[in-house]
C-alpha cells in the first residue's frame, strides 16, 4: 500500500474492489425507502417516524459517498468520502434504533395501569432512556471511528492506534447490543402483559409484528458488526493470512445494508403511524370510559327493563280473567233475592 494516503485508491482502502452496481442500488433502494416512510410519516401525527427516514437518507448518503469513491479512484484523494461512507454505514443505524425505542414508549403511554404502580415504566422516561443509552453508544462509537481515522491519516499510521480505535468501536457496539437486549425484553413483556392497553385493538398484532420484525433485522446487522470489530481488535487492521471479515464486500451487503433496508421496508409495510391510535393517550382514554359508561347505561336500563317485564307477567298470572269465571244459575240468583222457586 502506498505510504501517501492521497495515493490511494478505493481497492486499498477496503481492501477489495467496491461495486459500483452494488453501490449505486444501495443508494437508490435507500432513496426510495426513505420517501416512502416520509410520505407516510406526513400523513399522520407520530412525527417520530421520521428517524427513519432519517436512517435511510444517512444510508444513501454513505453508499453515494462509496459511489465517489469508486469513480475518482486513482484520480484523488478519495479518503474522505471512505471515511464517510464508514462513519455513515456504522452510526446511521443506531437512529432507527431510536425509533423502536419511542414506538415502545407510544405504546407504554396508552397503557396507564401498566405504569401505574411502575413509575420507571412510564412511556416518556423508557423511550428518553432507551434514547440516552443509545446516543451513548452512538459516542462511543464515533469516537473509536475518530481515533481509527486520525490514525490513518498520520504520516506513519500506527497499527496500535488502529486497534486501539477498533477497541473503542467495539465497546461501543458492545453497549448497543447488551441495551438492546433488554429493550428487547420489555417489548416482548409489555406485549403479552394483560394490562397492555392496546392488547384489544385489531391493529395491534400487526403494530408489534413489525417491531418484532425490524428488531430482527436490527440484531443481525449489529452482530455481525460486532463480530467484525472483534475480529479487527484482536488481529489487527492488516491480517494478510487470515480471513478478515472486514475486507468481504458481500458480507458488507448481506449483512449490513439490506438488513437495514429491510427495516427501512418494515417501516414503510407496517408503519406505526398507521397502527397507534389516532388519538393522543388522554383522547383514547376518555373515549374508552365515555363508551364504557354508556355501555353500563345500556346494561342497567336491560336489567331494569327485564325486572319490570318479570314483574308485569307475574301480576297478570295471578289474575283470573272475568271471561274465566263461572257465570251463576237463574236459581241461585233467586234464591240469593229470597224469591220462591220457579218449577
Amino acid at each position: 500500500m502506498p505510504s501517501d494516503i492521497a495515493s490511494w485508491t478505493a481497492e486499498d482502502l477496503y481492501d477489495y474492489e467496491p461495486s459500483l452496481a452494488a453501490a449505486a442500488t444501495a443508494v437508490a433502494l435507500f432513496g426510495l425507502g426513505g420517501i416512502a416512510v416520509c410520505v407516510l410519516t406526513l400523513l399522520r401525527r407520530y412525527r417520530y417516524v421520521h428517524l427513519v427516514t432519517a436512517t435511510a437518507v444517512l444510508e444513501a448518503v454513505g453508499y453515494a459517498a462509496m459511489v465517489v469513491c469508486v469513480k475518482r479512484s486513482s484520480r484523488g484523494s478519495i479518503f474522505l468520502p471512505f471515511i464517510v461512507q464508514q462513519m455513515l454505514a456504522l452510526l446511521s443505524p443506531n437512529v432507527i434504533q431510536a425509533a423502536m425505542y419511542v414506538t415502545l414508549g407510544w405504546v407504554l403511554r396508552f397503557s396507564p395501569e401498566l405504569a401505574a404502580s411502575r413509575r420507571w415504566l412510564q412511556g416518556r422516561k423508557v423511550s428518553v432512556g432507551f434514547v440516552l443509552a443509545d446516543v451513548l453508544s452512538l459516542v462511543v462509537q464515533a469516537g473509536g471511528m475518530g481515533i481509527y481515522a486520525t490514525s490513518l491519516m498520520s504520516d506513519t499510521m500506527d497499527p496500535g492506534t488502529v486497534r486501539l480505535g477498533c477497541g473503542v468501536t467495539l465497546a461501543g457496539l458492545a453497549m448497543q447490543l447488551a441495551f438492546f437486549a433488554v429493550f428487547t425484553w420489555l417489548a416482548v413483556w409489555t406485549h403479552r402483559h394483560p394490562l397492555n392497553g392496546l392488547a384489544g385493538r385489531r391493529e395491534t398484532p400487526r403494530l408489534f409484528a413489525g417491531l418484532y420484525l425490524a428488531m430482527a433485522f436490527l440484531s443481525i446487522r449489529n452482530i455481525f458488526r460486532f463480530v467484525e470489530f472483534a475480529q479487527q481488535t484482536v488481529l489487527g487492521f492488516y491480517a494478510p493470512d487470515a480471513y478478515v471479515i472486514a475486507h468481504q464486500q458481500g458480507l458488507l451487503f448481506g449483512l449490513d445494508a439490506l438488513p437495514i433496508l429491510l427495516c427501512v421496508a418494515t417501516y414503510a409495510l407496517l408503519h406505526p403511524g398507521w397502527l397507534l391510535p389516532a388519538g393522543s393517550p388522554q383522547q383514547v382514554a376518555a373515549s374508552e370510559a365515555a363508551g364504557a359508561g354508556e355501555a353500563a347505561e345500556a346494561g342497567k336500563a336491560a336489567a331494569a327493563g327485564g325486572v319490570m317485564v318479570a314483574v308485569d307477567t307475574q301480576a297478570i298470572s295471578m289474575e283470573k280473567p272475568v271471561s274465566s269465571r263461572q257465570a251463576p244459575s237463574s236459581w241461585q240468583l233467586q234464591v240469593a233475592r229470597g224469591l220462591p222457586d220457579i218449577v
